[in-house]
């Protein structure tokens, strides 16, 4: 029997950033879904298994990207965790669910979803509406078991309720559920650890994971504005410009003429890769640009001026490649 130390779940917390899925009132599906990542990383923790989530903060990460984090770390199981919602008639509208591919198998990807749904029967939903196929892109990519589990309608106040009274049941039914699909024991009596939680719990441990999540490439979470995060912002920026400019510059997180020549400036309503990598280097040096959400908004501007005013730099609230050099530190 393989050992749980050995098996890497994969947490996908649905939407992020601009990208808010559905809301209801002034809930955000994309909230809930991170929430329940971030209580269940722990729970599978506890239970031996290895762990990752495509997202640590309220982050836009491509569909594409978050199967590609998953598939490049050799992950066994891709969980994608979502709330559902319907528009009108939403006293009828509730339960939990869950999803698989259109082609995938029933004995890997329809038993792990099988499993959690029978777990989460018992920590306190309304119902279980079974599981259905779809052709969900995120499922589509993954290249090992995986489905997407819809965690009660956002539209139905008795499924909202029990979402937040039951989060950490719901968590540790499904660290169960993920037991039980790869035929290990679930000890009842394990705890998460509460002294180190799944992220750093400071701004630029959040950005080194989100790099790390984005552009995956080793980076661990550190807690400073160090030389490996320089390098790999550097790496990241190469990675946009090669994509969005055809550039075809050395990825090797060194500024030279090549990187140099391609840059072009950041402007305030602009919406892409290059302004996640904005946000990113403020929070790194300590200025609030808002959520790293990929669009150059008013919040992303003020931060941008603050940091060009306090570094002698022309505040125009335009990101050029000196005030680049400047937020790298360079």
């Amino acid at each position: 029997m393989e050992s749980a130390s050995n098996i890497l779940i994969a947490l996908d917390a649905g939407h992020g950033g601009s990208d808010n899925g559905a809301s209801y009132g002034s809930r955000r599906e994309k909230d809930d879904n991170l929430r329940l990542a971030l209580e269940t990383i722990p729970q599978l923790k506890a239970q031996g298994f290895q762990a990752l989530c495509t997202r640590a903060t309220d982050a836009f990460i491509p569909l594409a990207d978050r199967a590609k984090l998953a598939n490049e770390k050799d992950a066994d199981l891709f969980i994608s965790l979502h709330r559902a919602y319907f528009p009108s008639r939403s006293d009828e509208a509730h339960g939990v669910a869950g999803f698989i591919h259109a082609t995938a198998s029933l004995e890997s990807s329809g038993k792990a979803a099988h499993m959690v749904l029978s777990a989460l029967e018992d920590a306190g939903v309304q119902r279980i509406t079974g599981i259905s196929r779809g052709n969900h892109a995120v499922l589509r990519r993954a290249e090992m078991p995986a489905f997407l589990l819809e965690l009660g309608f956002l539209s139905n106040e008795t499924d909202n309720r029990l979402f937040d009274d039951n989060l950490t049941a719901y968590a540790r039914a499904i660290a169960k559920g993920v037991s039980g699909f790869f035929e290990l024991a679930f000890n009842e009596h394990a705890k998460p650890e509460t002294a180190s939680p799944p992220f750093e719990e400071n701004e630029i441990s959040d950005m080194q994971q989100l790099l790390e999540a984005r552009y995956g490439f080793g980076l661990s979470p550190s807690g400073r504005f160090d030389r490996p995060t320089k390098k790999a912002v550097v790496i990241a920026l190469q990675i946009e410009l090669n994509g969005a400019c055809d550039a075809r510059i050395p990825v090797n997180g060194v500024i030279g003429p090549e990187t140099l020549n391609a840059f072009r400036t950041i402007r305030p309503g602009d919406k892409s890769g290059f302004v996640a990598l904005l946000q990113v280097l403020l929070i790194l040096n300590g200025y609030e640009p808002g959520d790293v959400d990929g669009y150059f908004g008013p919040r992303t501007g003020t931060a941008l001026r603050f940091f060009q005013r306090d570094h002698y730099l022309a505040p125009d609230g335009r990101a050029g490649l000196q005030t680049i050099m400047k937020l790298l530190q360079l």
